[in-house]
């Protein structure tokens, strides 16, 4: 009976994923809306346009976005004025991206069985401004999907790719979720060392729940400079100051952005490494408490570069 009620739950529980909405119909909506928008030269019917056919569509996530963004039909019209040719770039690809078919209740449940209080959002399609590739709400993942099309990827790159963005921002989800807060504007109080294991353990528990991660420029011109820049990162760690070091993909030049989301994958990597009970580890990593500055002690246990 035991075992029945086990496999009862295992069920119920993987149909509950199943059943998780992925939705895409704001980035359907937006391209109707876009085509519409083409064919006038009213600036003020182009605005109706976009608020009619896109924003007053808008799913819940959307929704979201816009509050977090501050973003009005305004915003969108300039955005298709100024990158005509971008937008036109990225069209077929964020429709691939949108209707793909992935595979939620495994993901969910691969993460449920290293992290039991897993919390499980809506995954959401989304059309920004080429402002944000992937961000989070406690209710929601929304996928910046024009952002996402910027890589021309094809086949089962461009499925591992958009896996790996969803795993990423899943373990943002379960950060939020420890510490009790919505959004990034909750840890303007915490050092580079602290944003660098909170980005860099998504990557490294995304590794682990997929098995691999695409090509990511930061991991490979990390593995490959890992010395120098780990010696030119503890100028800085302890620093209030991230934009050297994160965030910087319009003002890095000579080396991929965001190379602190590296050090911070390399000190979950050298943690979970030395760590005897891996699932521990895994755990531990997901739910360090930012905001009680708990990854001081998660650094100096990792032993990286010691």
């Amino acid at each position: 009976m035991k075992y029945f009620i086990t496999l009862l739950f295992l069920f119920s529980t993987l149909s509950g994923y199943s059943q998780k909405t992925i939705s895409n119909n704001d980035v359907i909506n937006f391209w109707k809306a876009y085509d519409q928008v083409q064919k006038s030269k009213d600036s003020l019917k182009q605005i109706q346009i976009i608020n009619s056919n896109y924003l007053q569509k808008a799913s819940p996530a959307l929704k979201a976005l816009l509050k977090m963004d501050k973003m009005n039909a305004s915003d969108y019209l300039k955005s298709i004025h100024k990158n005509t040719p971008r937008w036109n770039s990225v069209r077929q690809l964020t429709l691939e991206i949108a209707t793909q078919n992935y595979d939620m209740a495994k993901l969910y449940w691969s993460f449920k069985e290293v992290y039991p209080q897993f919390y499980g959002p809506q995954i959401s399609f989304v059309i920004g401004i080429f402002d944000r590739g992937g961000t989070t709400t406690k209710d929601f993942i929304l996928i910046g999907t024009e952002v996402a099309a910027i890589t021309p990827l094809s086949g089962l790159e461009l499925k591992l790719s958009t896996e790996y963005n969803i795993a990423h921002e899943l373990v943002h989800v379960q950060q939020d979720y420890v510490n009790g807060v919505n959004n990034e504007e909750e840890y303007q109080n915490l050092d580079l060392l602290g944003w660098a294991i909170m980005e860099g353990s998504c990557d490294f528990v995304a590794e682990k729940l997929l098995g691999k991660l695409p090509s990511v420029a930061y991991l490979e011109y990390g593995r490959q400079h890992e010395k120098e820049l780990w010696k030119e990162f503890q100028q800085d760690m302890y620093l209030y100051n991230i934009e050297k070091w994160m965030y910087n993909g319009s003002s890095s030049k000579d080396r991929p952005a965001d190379l602190s989301y590296f050090i911070g994958y390399a000190i979950c990597k050298s943690y979970y490494d030395q760590a005897k009970d891996k699932k521990k580890a895994l755990n531990e990593i997901i739910s360090i408490n930012y905001s009680k500055n708990e990854h001081h002690a998660f650094f100096n246990h990792s032993g990286y570069l010691k």
